[in-house]
């Protein structure tokens, strides 16, 4: 479990395939990130992976084919957003984020206003019954909250820290983007289907 709050920025470094599944190994800031330990949880774009090897340098995850379905794939020299699993003892920020994604959406609009970028994003249409005006929404691991949300297009505000500290800085119009919607949201649809 996490928070959606970005600690690391990595750099996708190499990309083996293991019979389907891939082995990723992604160049991190050991300064950042720090404490780590084998086999523990890490959220890379808002996908919960094992960590499976680590150095100063890098760090190794195997990825399965299933898990290669549902997420937007990954692509050598891709910039992504990092985050260690969720501390008990500590600062809980963001909201809870599962590292479960939901689907893949798309970067449709960019507008500036106020120093801030205001992102209009496509969702995939089995998802938006579970988006909702100023409810949580992680998108590529980063804990957002929705500004509106009509037709399967919702807005996120991304303020000038947020777009310094995480992969977004990188992102242009029509990339594809990892969504996880609110779980409240899911739990809410299965309590009411069986009423």
């Amino acid at each position: 479990m996490f928070t959606g709050i970005i600690e690391s920025i990595g750099k996708i470094e190499s990309l083996d395939n293991n019979g389907g599944d891939i082995k990723a190994s992604i160049n991190y800031d050991n300064n950042k990130l720090k404490n780590l330990e084998l086999g523990e949880s890490v959220s890379v774009n808002g996908i919960c992976l094992t960590l499976v090897s680590f150095n100063d340098i890098n760090l190794t995850f195997d990825i399965s084919n299933e898990s290669l379905g549902k997420i937007n794939p990954f692509k050598i020299k891709d910039y992504v957003n990092l985050e260690t699993s969720l501390k008990f003892n500590g600062k809980i920020s963001g909201h809870f984020v599962f590292g479960h994604v939901d689907g893949v959406a798309e970067l449709i609009d960019i507008k500036q206003k106020d120093g801030c970028e205001v992102w209009a994003i496509k969702a995939p249409s089995s998802l938006s019954k579970y988006i909702a005006k100023k409810g949580s929404i992680s998108i590529n691991g980063v804990s957002l909250t929705v500004n509106e949300i009509k037709n399967g297009i919702l807005k996120i505000n991304l303020i000038p820290f947020t777009l310094e500290h995480t992969s977004f800085k990188f992102n242009k119009i029509n990339d594809l983007l990892n969504i996880e919607v609110d779980m409240l949201a899911r739990y809410v649809e299965t309590i009411l289907a069986k009423n």
